[in-house]
């Protein structure tokens, strides 16, 4: 067999696969509800640090302030917002979270969680490698001398309940990153290299979050629906139906834990509750509710869908004759 006979059955193979993936994806209903489970107005307060790496503490507690701050269902209380002057006054000198100091800071800022934590050890390293300086066809076809930088930064992180002072979530993590440079090149300094591993660290903090305390799905109200593969396909997403039709809505379970309670609550013009289904979810189901409209008096009614007791949606939709 040629290369050109293997290079043309290796493309035929490829686009059968690419087609083949695109078969079975599931397109996501178009609106989506990220839902906090309980209270999540959080603060991100000083680290401590015990490596040997000045200023590592600061990093860290601005990178996880600031990933946090672009997560749906958390909101954010940056040190700009706080008052300085209270929350020393509550510190003291020590800087130690003690159960008394984290209710006394969550009752003088009206935070709910406050995340804080160490950087152990900040390890860094520098070991000759290569580097390629030429490529042809994809095959590197020259290699010159280098210098590998990378960093690793390992830390304690803790999210505390103001409420109580209670550390609800102490976990130990770490981030890594690296860099090559030619030799004869500068380097500049490891900096850029922890501020990295620092976003890897609030990546984790902020998953570990999101999964915690939120739960995530989408949603969409439509006249028709297919399957495809494990979920459903709706067909002209609206929200006008007539009394000969059906309202299907669509749900798709991206983030819930597993045994999750879900209510589905119809309500009709004056706002109460006509229809009710519950249900029990796990993370990435897929769930179709249908609405018969048969007995229905034209109006305006709404569909309202509730994730672990509490509110995830509220869809109006009309009914005409």
């Amino acid at each position: 067999m040629s290369d050109q006979t293997g290079l043309v059955i290796a493309l035929v193979v490829g686009v059968i696969l690419i087609v083949g993936l695109l078969l079975l994806v599931v397109p996501e209903p178009a609106q989506r509800a990220v839902v906090a489970t309980e209270r999540l107005d959080v603060a991100v307060l000083a680290f401590r640090n015990s490596s040997s790496w000045r200023g590592g503490e600061e990093t860290l507690r601005g990178r996880v302030e600031s990933r946090l701050v672009g997560e749906s269902g958390i909101n954010v209380f940056s040190r700009a917002q706080l008052d300085a002057l209270l929350i020393e006054r509550a510190l003291g000198t020590s800087g130690v979270i003690d159960p008394t100091t984290a209710v006394q800071i969550g009752t003088l800022t009206g935070v709910s969680k406050l995340v804080t934590g160490s950087v152990y050890a900040v390890d860094t390293l520098a070991e000759p490698t290569t580097l390629c300086v030429k490529w042809d066809g994809g095959n590197c076809i020259e290699e010159a001398p280098a210098t590998k930088y990378s960093v690793r930064v390992t830390a304690q992180v803790e999210v505390i309940d103001a409420r109580t002072g209670q550390v609800e979530q102490s976990t130990d993590t770490s981030g890594s990153a690296d860099t090559t440079v030619r030799q004869g090149t500068a380097f500049g300094s490891y900096d850029s290299l922890i501020a990295a591993a620092a976003d890897e660290i609030a990546g984790q903090v902020a998953d570990h979050l999101t999964t915690t305390y939120t739960r995530e799905l989408r949603y969409g109200l439509y006249d028709s629906v297919k399957t495809k593969g494990s979920g459903y396909v709706g067909g002209n997403e609206t929200h006008r139906y007539s009394t000969t039709g059906d309202v299907q809505l669509i749900v798709h379970f991206l983030r819930v834990q597993d045994g999750d309670p879900f209510d589905v609550e119809w309500m009709d013009p004056s706002g109460a509750v006509v229809d009710k289904t519950e249900d029990v979810v796990s993370g990435g189901e897929w769930r179709l509710y249908t609405w018969d409209l048969a007995t229905r008096a034209p109006g305006r009614y709404h569909v309202q869908g509730w994730i672990a007791g509490n509110q995830a949606f509220d869809a109006p939709f009309t009914v005409g004759e």
